[in-house]
């Protein structure tokens, strides 16, 4: 029979509709991409640096210099943004309506200079460069005092919003808290405050203990399907441990994260046959000294687990879902992670 669930984190209702229940195959929203026959063409290739902005941060382990061959990542700002940093953030009121200048950061991750390599490809070391430029440039970033939040995600396949074939993220910075991490962040604090205990450390301890909907994990992370995922074969990767701000991750943790990612990644392409899908990820905020998020954020370390998001698009969002701000999923997050589990 079909069931509502409980998200708790986004603080919604989920239908795992068991009647209309799809298997992998039901799907059939494969990625056909066209690759770019002259590559010479596509911006983000290797040796085409003059064809986009200034980059901003590089893995260059020869030492080359900007704007050159001889990285491993390199992060530019996008050319057409959605903000800019040049913009004021100063707020203005119009009768009833409210807006702010279009202050912020809009930049391109490239994750790797081989055209043809895409997330589903990538070794661990290409996940560790993806892992180390996403932190160093949170970091960088979070330096200016009228950033809010960072939201870094990855679009793969043209379903699920990618413009350009070879890999790439995308980080985009805001002088506001978004309603969804924010739900997140308040739902944590939440329950911090009823049981003095982080929630996602609960969930992570509760399915790792059941497994029935556990993918892959080692001694640091782990990857399952939520119990109330919003989409089918919805993926959450977690650190074991507790850990608030993704911008901590040392280098011999960022081994088992990258492990966990290659082995989820390459799963969930063997199941689904390379299924478009959102990556996204969240992380604490920093504390600011205004009032009100200094009160909303106070002990943030505490109650705030950083995670990341793998969203399949393989279904449509409709009437239901737009109006209601609840989700149909026909495939029970049981079944999806015995497919994944069992695909070799």
């Amino acid at each position: 029979m079909s069931e509502f669930r409980y998200n708790y984190l986004k603080d919604t209702w989920v239908i795992i509709a068991t009647e209309r229940s799809k298997r992998p195959h039901d799907y059939n929203v494969s990625i056909y991409e066209e690759p770019i026959t002259d590559i010479s063409k596509c911006p983000f290739e290797y040796g085409n640096e003059d064809k986009t902005p200034p980059e901003i941060f590089a893995i260059r382990p020869d030492g080359s210099n900007p704007n050159t061959p001889g990285w491993l990542t390199r992060v530019f700002p996008n050319r057409y943004p959605a903000l800019r940093i040049e913009n004021s953030p100063i707020s203005e009121g119009y009768y009833i309506f409210d807006k702010k200048g279009g202050f912020g950061a809009h930049e391109v991750i490239v994750e790797t200079p081989d055209h043809f390599k895409h997330i589903q490809d990538f070794d661990q070391q290409d996940f560790i460069n993806m892992f180390i430029t996403f932190r160093e440039r949170i970091k960088s970033l979070y330096n200016d005092y009228r950033i809010k939040y960072i939201h870094i995600f990855k679009n793969h396949g043209k379903e699920a919003g990618k413009s350009l074939v070879h890999s790439h993220s995308q980080l985009i910075a805001l002088p506001m808290i978004p309603k969804q991490p924010l739900t997140m962040i308040l739902q944590s604090k939440k329950y911090f405050l009823e049981k003095e205990r982080c929630y996602t450390c609960d969930e992570i301890k509760l399915e790792s203990q059941l497994g029935e909907r556990v993918i892959y994990e080692n001694e640091n992370f782990i990857s399952y399907c939520p119990y109330a995922s919003l989409y089918p074969f919805e993926i959450k990767i977690a650190p074991k441990y507790h850990s608030h701000d993704f911008s901590t991750l040392t280098e011999d943790k960022m081994r088992d994260l990258a492990d966990v990612m290659r082995f989820t990644v390459k799963k969930l392409d063997k199941t689904l046959i390379n299924p478009p899908f959102n990556m996204v990820l969240y992380s604490a905020p920093p504390i600011r000294d205004d009032t009100i998020n200094k009160e909303i954020f106070n002990h943030i370390n505490n109650y705030f687990h950083w995670h990341i998001e793998i969203l399949p698009r393989i279904t449509t969002l409709a009437g239901f879902e737009l109006g209601t701000d609840y989700y149909i999923n026909p495939t029970p997050p049981e079944e999806a992670a015995k497919f994944l589990r069992e695909v070799v």
